[in-house]
């Protein structure tokens, strides 16, 4: 039996403006810089950072979170895209994000903003601007892409006010409250525009030494975005003779709406190089069982002849249409745990529990 009545009543809820059809999916998105980085945070090698949604890169101090923002501005960038930089702990000055590639010159915009109000005084201002030129329907709209970096370091009105009078005393029960509530308002102002956000937090040790996670990822964060990728910086491999400094970096889908979570993958970014787009992509690549391995060559099916690990970038192009293919596969590259480059933090409870239970033991 049909409703008669829902007619009239869609009509009336999409008078009042409330979209009454099913959740459109991105019309467009960005490439991280990395295709194995798109890859298990959208489902696609060739995707990655998508429209009408919030990324988050998150991680400990250090992991490399800014240095992926970077890349993906880059990579907007080259489709035409308008950034717009809210940067909340000065690590984004020109000269860093130019020599990643960014052009700072034309469609960049630089905020340095300090407190919550201020970043959403920037992004309400500009939104509003850009409802009033754009309809939201409007596919050809110029795209725009906000960076938020960090969220962290961002304090509230009334810590703000604090400093001011010079009195030390934290707000941090309110200041989750409205970074949760900022973000809320975000993913609502951008998704039927084409218009894209990515934001950077940090993420800290957990206390419990048998928790399944070694790194607590923040309320403030976890609820409304639609992607968040955990990155932890591990110990960057010598090659060959020479000394390389950088770190390689545990990329790891903590959430994401496009595809299946908890895959992971490994990056190396030296610092004298820069990320190369296909890096990690050779072990993925073993992984769908693409490319065998046999001891230090590898070889491809089709392709009589081996090649070392320092060759792929020529063969790359056609095993990512390979990888690509199988997509649809999970990913899951293991580390070694002792490659992992972190001080481990115990806190002074639990450091008297297991010298209680030490001393116990001896008794």
């Amino acid at each position: 039996m049909s409703l008669g009545f829902l007619k009239n009543v869609t009509k009336d809820l999409e008078k009042a403006g409330i979209n009454t059809g099913a959740s459109q999916p991105p019309r467009y998105w960005y490439s991280t810089g990395n295709y194995v980085l798109n890859k298990i945070i959208s489902g696609s090698f060739l995707k990655g950072i998508p429209q009408g949604r919030i990324t988050c890169f998150t991680g400990p101090s250090g992991a490399g979170k800014s240095f992926l923002v970077c890349n993906a501005m880059r990579e907007a960038q080259k489709q035409g895209a308008h950034i717009v930089v809210l940067d909340s702990e000065n690590a984004l000055d020109d000269n860093f994000v130019n020599a990643i590639g960014v052009d700072v010159t034309k469609n960049y915009n630089y905020f340095a903003v300090d407190t919550i109000p201020s970043v959403k005084k920037v992004i309400s201002s500009f939104i509003t601007a850009y409802n009033e030129e754009y309809d939201k329907d409007d596919e050809d709209a110029p795209q725009v892409l906000f960076v938020i970096d960090s969220l962290d370091m961002l304090m509230t009105e009334t810590e703000s006010d604090q400093f001011d009078k010079g009195i030390t005393k934290g707000d941090m029960g309110q200041k989750n409250k409205q970074l949760k509530s900022l973000l809320r308002q975000f993913v609502q102002a951008i998704k039927n525009h084409n218009l894209s956000m990515i934001v950077t937090a940090q993420v800290y040790q957990n206390q419990d030494m048998f928790a399944d996670c070694k790194w607590v990822v923040s309320d403030a964060v976890k609820y409304s975005l639609s992607q968040i990728t955990l990155l932890t910086k591990l110990k960057l491999k010598e090659t060959g003779s020479r000394e390389v400094t950088g770190i390689r970096m545990k990329c790891e889908g903590y959430k994401t709406r496009f595809t299946k979570p908890f895959q992971t993958v490994t990056i190396e970014v030296p610092y004298d190089e820069g990320m190369d787009p296909y890096n990690g992509l050779l072990e993925v690549a073993v992984d769908l069982d693409i490319v065998k391995k046999k001891g230090s060559r590898y070889m491809i099916d089709g392709i009589e002849k081996s090649f070392f690990s320092k060759d792929f970038n020529q063969y790359a192009p056609d095993v990512l249409l390979k990888c690509e293919s199988k997509c649809h596969q999970f990913l899951s590259i293991d580390t070694d745990a002792e490659d992992e480059d972190i001080s481990p933090q115990i806190s002074a409870k639990k450091k008297r529990q297991i010298k209680a239970s030490l001393n116990a033991e001896e008794k």
